[in-house]
């Protein structure tokens, strides 16, 4: 979802600190089942519905990198003590940089309650979320309150408009979603459960380092080691094409190549069923474990979670 200059909040390490885990004992993250959402943005494509599986295949490890982060779905219902999310989408790793900030965070969180669901303040965000991008992307290290501006803009854009648009080419381009009958959730209710949600984000993301990083540069950093593991969620081959950082067919095949390399780290991917994943995941070298998930349209989808099998 994702080119190599990369952006970082805080210094980001791929081995795990031992020293976290008093404070974790004393201040667990949350519970998955408290998320008012179950996802930091309403991403097209987000894995909403398998997130506890992925956490259970990953249930015993101390170190996750995650090359894609999507809406960050999986995220709560993984445990381990170090988890480093990456995303060539600098504003919403931005936004998840900001959320995890002790400061910043409580910030966002006052600013955001205040808003109303009105077509003026979604086009007004709209402008400003696409000229702060330009600066972020001109200067990665620019000063907090341009961070904060920016996380507030984005977050407003993608959940005032229509939902699921969220890492696409239209994100800033939506509507205002207005609900003119009784029939589904209310758009003002979806708005602010958004925001009530931040603080259990905030105690999740604590865990995480960031990063902006192309997929294949990423990897080079994962270290390959017991209880170690990547979470890879790549854009699928065909509804990946509106993604706004595309990933081509050739990509998936040398992915699928690169991540065979590891010996020792556990790998788990997730896709749709598809004749090129068939053909790149084959189960002589990966366990396939088959879902029924949902599009964005609702319409029933067949899924997969693959594991990479241990090696002799």
């Amino acid at each position: 979802m994702k080119s190599a200059n990369h952006v970082v909040q805080r210094q980001f390490e791929f081995e795990p600190d031992p020293g976290n885990s008093d404070l974790e004992q004393l201040n667990p993250p949350p519970d998955p089942k408290s998320f008012f959402v179950s996802a930091l943005a309403p991403w097209f494509g987000s894995n909403r519905s398998l997130g506890k599986q992925v956490g259970a295949f990953l249930a015993d490890s101390v170190s996750v990198g995650i090359p894609f982060s999507g809406g960050l779905s999986e995220v709560p219902h993984i445990k381990a003590r170090t988890i480093v999310v990456n995303d060539l989408h600098r504003t919403l790793i931005n936004l998840a940089s900001v959320v995890s900030d002790e400061h910043l965070g409580p910030m966002l969180y006052r600013r955001l309650r205040r808003k109303i669901l009105h077509p003026d303040e979604l086009e007004s965000v709209q402008e400003r979320c696409a000229k702060l991008e330009l600066l972020l992307e001109k200067n990665p290290e620019q000063h907090e309150e341009l961070k904060l501006d920016l996380a507030e803009s984005y977050f407003v854009a993608v959940w005032m408009g229509r939902n699921g648009v969220s890492g696409t080419d239209s994100e800033l381009d939506a509507s205002l979603s207005i609900r003119w009958n009784a029939n589904g959730g209310d758009s003002a209710k979806r708005y602010q459960n958004a925001v009530r949600s931040l603080n259990l984000w905030r105690r999740t993301l604590r865990r995480a380092t960031f990063s902006t990083l192309d997929v294949f540069e990423f990897l080079e950093k994962c270290k390959d080691l017991p209880k170690h593991a990547v979470y890879c969620d790549q854009p699928f081959p065909g509804p990946g094409d509106r993604y706004k950082y595309k990933f081509s067919d050739e990509q998936t095949v040398a992915l699928s190549r690169r991540l065979l390399d590891f010996q020792e780290t556990k790998v788990v991917c997730r896709f749709y069923d598809h004749p090129l994943i068939r053909s790149c995941y084959p189960e002589s070298d990966w366990e396939w474990h088959r879902y029924k998930g949902k599009k964005q349209t609702n319409a029933i989808a067949d899924e997969v979670l693959l594991v990479r099998k241990a090696t002799p």
